[in-house]
This record gives structure tokens, C-alpha cells and sequence, in this order.
């Protein structure tokens, strides 16, 4: 039996979803596709062990971000819609609707035209394998698809409370656009 159709049976036994890394990672594109248009919007799913481990990480080093989130939610519940995200080398459930602290979430649309200036050196220096500066490779995670602060800092080990000053220090170079507040962020949600 093919993951897919495992899943599919766990969905029709009604409950919660408990879905596996590896089985996330097992299912092809055409199969994340299928289950996200069949069930994604209305079947909940508790986040697989990966991103848990993130999670915990988050409650430890920015516990006021991860009580905003979940602190009603110790299940950590998410629609299978965001299954795609949770596979090995995905985005992760990212962190950009805070209600309470300021936002981190950015898109290559937050990346302003003196940044995007700034991105051929960048670039160049990534394609050479040269190391990147914090807010280089800050700028290079960003106009690679949508991302948040902390996915960045648990991913590369980087000391989050510098990683949010090397933010400032781009928004102050005209590089970024930073929107901490909800509603700001939501338009860039899901347009990438």
C-alpha cells in the first residue's frame, strides 16, 4: 500500500491526522496535490515530529512568539493544506500571523530595490560557495521564497536575538521592507 492511500485510510477513520516525517517525505508531488484539494482545508493534522522539534526550540528561545501561537493549542494542530511545507527541505509551518509580538515573516516582495541591487553580489558570492555575512545570507533565505526569522535561525544555528538586529540594520540600508504588524503581513501571505 502507497503512503498516500495510508493517509487517505488514517483521514476516513476520522481524528486527527498523525503523519510521520518519513511518510511526508514518501509522498510525490502529484500526491500532496490530490490530498491538499481533497482534504486540506478541513482536515486537521498534528504538525509531524520535524517541525515539532522546531517548535520546541521556538517555546525555548522566543517563548512569547510560541505562547501567540499555540498556547491554546498544545497539539499543535494545522489543516493538511500545509502539507507540502512539511516535507525535508520545505519552508516549515512558517510564523507570520503573530497577534501580540512583532511579525519576522518576509517575502521576495519584501526585498527593496537597493537590496535587490545588493543581490548580485550576493548571489555571486553564493554561487562561488564564498560564506555569506548574516544579513546576506539573511537576504539570499528571503528572495528564495517566503520565510520567518526563526525557521532561518533553528535551520543555520544563527543566534536569533542578532539575527533580528541584522534586520533593523537592512530595513535602515533601504534593503528590506520590515512589516511586524498582522495585518500588514497578510498580504503577502500565500503569493509566493
Amino acid at each position: 500500500m502507497d503512503t498516500r492511500t495510508v493517509i487517505e485510510d488514517r483521514i476516513r477513520e476520522g481524528g486527527i491526522l498523525e503523519v510521520a516525517d518519513a511518510e511526508i517525505d514518501a509522498l510525490s508531488d502529484d500526491d500532496i496535490t490530490a490530498l491538499r484539494q481533497e482534504y486540506g482545508a478541513h482536515t486537521l493534522m498534528r504538525l509531524p515530529p520535524r517541525e515539532r522539534a522546531f517548535f520546541d526550540w521556538l517555546k525555548e528561545n522566543d517563548p512569547t512568539v510560541w505562547d501567540d501561537l499555540w498556547k491554546d493549542d498544545e497539539d499543535m494542530l494545522v489543516t493538511l493544506a500545509f502539507l507540502a511545507d512539511l516535507r525535508r527541505g520545505g519552508r516549515g509551518f512558517l510564523i507570520c500571523e503573530l497577534e501580540n509580538v512583532p511579525n519576522y515573516f518576509f517575502t521576495p516582495r519584501h526585498v527593496k530595490p537597493d537590496g535587490i541591487e545588493a543581490l548580485n553580489e550576493i548571489l555571486s558570492k553564493a554561487a562561488a560557495g564564498d560564506e555569506l555575512a548574516l544579513g546576506e545570507a539573511l537576504m539570499f533565505e528571503i528572495v528564495s521564497g517566503p520565510m520567518d526569522i526563526w525557521h532561518f535561525c533553528h535551520k543555520y544555528g544563527a543566534d536569533l536575538a542578532r539575527a533580528k538586529r541584522e534586520i533593523a540594520r537592512l530595513v535602515d540600508h533601504d534593503w528590506l521592507v520590515h512589516l511586524p504588524a498582522r495585518e500588514d503581513c497578510a498580504r503577502y501571505i500565500g503569493d509566493e
